[in-house]
């Protein structure tokens, strides 16, 4: 008698499919993680921002007598207390941004609303 192959299934097909997805999702996000902890320290110690770096945050960055200001308003501070105090700021002039542009928004919405509700389009009511 000759030895004939088995036809694949179509459960065995999805299995095979699901069993390569599986794999290659493992590969690639393996891919992402250190190899070493010597190579994770080297990153941790050189991903240090510079002491002024979070007050340079505008579009165009903080003059220098801005960055003065600011030093001087954090002396005495310990790190913690600078970082709760640059937070506030960048969080208050966050907070400033978003008022404004809703504010900027609700502008042309009351003038349609204006021009719905007390237009005078000459239908008599």
């Amino acid at each position: 008698s000759s030895a004939r192959a088995r036809p694949v299934g179509h459960s065995e097909t999805m299995k095979l499919s699901l069993f390569t997805l599986l794999a290659v999702l493992v590969t690639s996000a393996s891919a992402f993680a250190p190899t070493s902890m010597r190579l994770h320290r080297a990153i941790k110690a050189n991903s240090r921002a510079p002491r002024v770096a979070p007050l340079q945050m505008g579009l165009f960055g903080k003059t220098q007598a801005e960055v003065d200001q600011m030093e001087e308003e954090m002396k005495g501070m310990s790190e913690q207390e600078r970082l709760n105090y640059i937070s506030w700021k960048q969080t208050n002039s966050e907070a400033d941004v978003m008022t404004y542009a809703s504010l900027l928004t609700c502008i042309p919405l009351g003038y349609f609303l204006w021009l719905g509700l007390l237009a005078d389009n000459g239908a008599d009511i």
